[in-house]
């Protein structure tokens, strides 16, 4: 085999690994959006139970037309924004099409614990004690949060992401939401409800 032929198939072997590799976690700029998506101060030294594992919650992702429904749904609420968000919602789906393993760490003080050791999973097994035996074992735990892996458009400075929230059996509501993100800061822009309990 020549030399050209070998560089060829070094590059593309390459490229196919690093392609593979980039959809394997988060990145890194992912996990700081999360991040800031999920610190929020709760009286008392309170935090929300991170899933974590990512995904859009109460959606099919398999059921094509279920998804190019829920699509047009969100992009309706959001045109407002101009044209270039209904390709972020596309990239949202697209980068969400497989669920991820969230790799950030817990922090209590800004609100937020990822339940990586399943403690708080336990309680929706059979005979958990599910919402009650939560609440009443874990005061400061003041429910479970779900998020999606964030896209981020350069040129706007726009971020789109799911987050789902359960606090109790009827308790829940899950969005996307838009934000602008700029210097590791999020202003919120617009959120669309997708699924309410």
């Amino acid at each position: 085999m020549n030399s050209k032929i070998i560089a060829i198939l070094v590059v593309l072997f390459v490229a196919i690994g690093n392609t593979g590799i980039a959809n394997d976690k988060p990145t890194d700029q992912e996990s700081s959006i999360i991040i800031a998506v999920l610190k929020q101060s709760y009286s008392g030294g309170g935090y929300t139970v991170v899933t974590p594992e990512t995904e859009i919650t109460h959606l099919n992702l398999k059921d094509s037309k279920e998804i190019d429904v829920g699509k047009k749904y969100i992009k309706k609420y959001l045109q407002e924004f101009g044209e270039d968000v209904p390709k972020l919602v596309d990239r949202l789906f697209e980068r969400n099409k497989s669920t991820f393993r969230l790799s950030i760490q817990s922090s209590p003080k800004d609100g937020y614990v990822v339940d990586y050791n399943r403690k708080y999973n336990k309680y929706f097994e059979k005979n958990g004690g599910g919402w009650e035996k939560w609440h009443k074992e874990n005061p400061k735990a003041h429910g479970s949060t779900t998020v999606s892996l964030p896209v981020y458009d350069e040129k706007h400075k726009f971020v789109l992401i799911y987050k789902g929230s359960q606090t109790d059996w009827l308790a829940g509501v899950g969005y996307i939401l838009l934000y602008k993100y700029e210097k590791g800061e999020l202003k919120e822009l617009k959120k669309v409800m997708v699924w309410i309990s």
